[in-house]
């Protein structure tokens, strides 16, 4: 089983937008992969968030996870350790900027 795949999988299934996906190796040691993604709106920003952990249950994923963020949250964050996961709705992501605070990792934009 691919996490990454899957978690993309999950993120796209919902519709998630403007998916970029960081290699951290070189950056940090506390994880390989971050991946930003956008939402339009507060419910699909949870709906994507809760189909991460679905795929993940269903692809058999046994490691521990994270989760921060309510149902009120701009900003989800999903920590796999490895991968780490920032879910933004509506502005919230250019008002963090961490896209531009890793814009010195290797990059690859997702489409599904």
């Amino acid at each position: 089983m691919d996490i990454l795949d899957t978690v993309l999988q999950a993120i796209s299934e919902k519709k998630g937008h403007d998916i970029e996906v960081y290699d951290t190796t070189a950056m940090t040691p506390f994880m390989d992969t971050m991946i930003i993604a956008s939402a339009d709106n507060l419910k699909q920003n949870n709906a994507i968030a809760q189909n991460i952990k679905d795929r993940l249950f269903e692809a058999g994923y046994d490691g521990d996870y994270r989760m921060e963020g309510t149902s009120e949250s701009k900003w989800i964050l999903v920590d796999l350790k490895d991968i780490v996961v920032h879910l933004f709705a509506q502005d919230e992501r250019a008002l963090y900027s961490l896209d531009r605070l890793y814009e010195e990792c290797p990059v690859t934009r997702y489409e599904k």
